[in-house]
């Protein structure tokens, strides 16, 4: 009978055979439990999202500084706002460096699923556009925390899944999950693709690494982290093959489509240098590291440093652990280009962010202690996470 599962003898086996309906019900009674499952973590995530952003719109009005300005308006933000907002072909001159030529800073350097998004949106909510884009994020966060849930759990249990979110929700640079970036959208992708994954889905896992593709340029980790995972998969078949020629489309279209605005093969590229980012191995990052050690610095910097030795620690202890190979490639992917690809040691942090993975060697740790460790830790994580994040976005700072 449909929605029934059949046995079926071929030979010296059984096979068991389960209807495409069934398989269907399952997965959603899995999306079903897997969110009553989160709720707790869901609701200690929101509790670190409205005291962190209470924190900066305090900091803020002391200053006279409007909330949605510093969470919609500023650095990049401007420019994801101007994409949903007018499309793409915003550019600006740039001067020389060292007495070099001068340039451009074009907007192609930002993938289009966030603006898209918000740009859409936009149409159908009696909202403004920069109210809109930090909507999406703020659902995009809880997206991506359910997720983070979901994957912690399945590796370690639901103690480690719930510390996972809270650690996600007090790093230092979480306030940038409550700005109209596409961070918390792209590491919502990141989280549910690795699930997918490590729960035997390729073909889903795929489709979402296609969207983390047109999201960020950090999406190579996601698509790395399928391919490899396809390519190890047994036993192979259509739907391995599909996943590794799925799973690459999302950031390639987007390179392709800069080629043809640029007129050049490699535009995005080109674009990307214009931006003074490239591949430097961690040039950039030791040249901080050498300055902080010679106290000439700000505390922005000093505290981007620590974060960025915090990661490779965490890195350190996370392969040391030996999680599933998905994750492995992911994070480590993910540090290689947060690592080495050229910028301020200040961006370093953001670039980090959807890395939660790094985190499962201290959740996994923290579910061991005792309560009055636990609640010591995070109430220091909370303090530092809420101190840094008002300061770094009223400051006045720029990256």
């Amino acid at each position: 009978m449909i929605g029934h599962e059949l046995t079926v003898e071929a030979g010296a086996k059984t096979v068991q055979v389960v209807p495409q309906k069934s398989r269907r019900s399952i997965l959603g009674r899995r999306v079903i439990l897997s969110y009553r499952s989160a709720r707790p973590a869901l609701l200690c995530y929101l509790a670190c999202k409205v005291l962190g952003v209470s924190w900066i719109a305090m900091q803020a009005s002391e200053g006279g500084k409007p909330l949605v300005t510093l969470m919609g308006y500023v650095w990049d933000a401007q420019w994801y706002m101007g994409i949903a907002q007018n499309g793409y072909g915003q550019a600006e001159l740039i001067p020389g460096y060292g007495g070099g030529p001068a340039g451009r800073w074009q907007d192609l350097a930002f993938f289009p699923l966030y603006p898209a998004v918000v740009r859409a949106a936009g149409e159908l909510l009696p909202m403004t556009l920069v109210g809109t884009a930090l909507l999406i994020t703020c659902v995009s966060s809880c997206v991506a925390a359910w997720g983070i849930h979901a994957l912690g759990t399945v590796l370690h249990g639901k103690r480690v899944g719930l510390l996972l979110v809270i650690l996600w929700g007090l790093l230092p640079q979480a306030f940038i999950q409550s700005m109209a970036y596409p961070e918390a959208m792209f590491t919502a992708l990141c989280a549910w693709s690795l699930y997918a994954l490590v729960t035997q889905r390729l073909i889903p896992a795929s489709l979402l690494a296609v969207a983390a593709g047109l999201t960020r340029p950090l999406g190579i980790a996601v698509v790395a982290a399928v391919v490899i995972t396809a390519l190890l998969a047994s036993p192979r078949g259509r739907r391995t093959l599909s996943a590794i020629l799925i799973a690459p489309l999302g950031l390639l279209s987007y390179f392709v489509w800069a080629g043809v605005c640029t007129g050049r093969p490699l535009g995005y590229f080109d674009v990307q240098r214009d931006w003074k980012t490239h591949v430097d191995f961690g040039e950039s990052v030791i040249a901080a590291t050498t300055r902080v050690a010679a106290g000439h610095v700000s505390a922005v910097e000093q505290t981007s440093v620590l974060i960025v030795m915090a990661g490779l620690v965490l890195l350190w202890a996370l392969l040391s652990s030996r999680p599933p190979a998905a994750v492995i490639v992911f994070t480590l992917v993910l540090a290689a280009v947060a690592f080495g690809v050229s910028g301020f040691i200040q961006i370093k942090p953001r670039f980090l962010l959807p890395g939660f993975t790094l985190l499962l060697p201290a959740a996994t740790a923290l579910a061991k202690a005792k309560p009055i460790t636990l609640a010591m830790t995070l109430g220091v994580l909370a303090f530092i996470s809420f101190t840094y994040g008002a300061y770094f976005v009223t400051s006045g700072y720029t990256p």
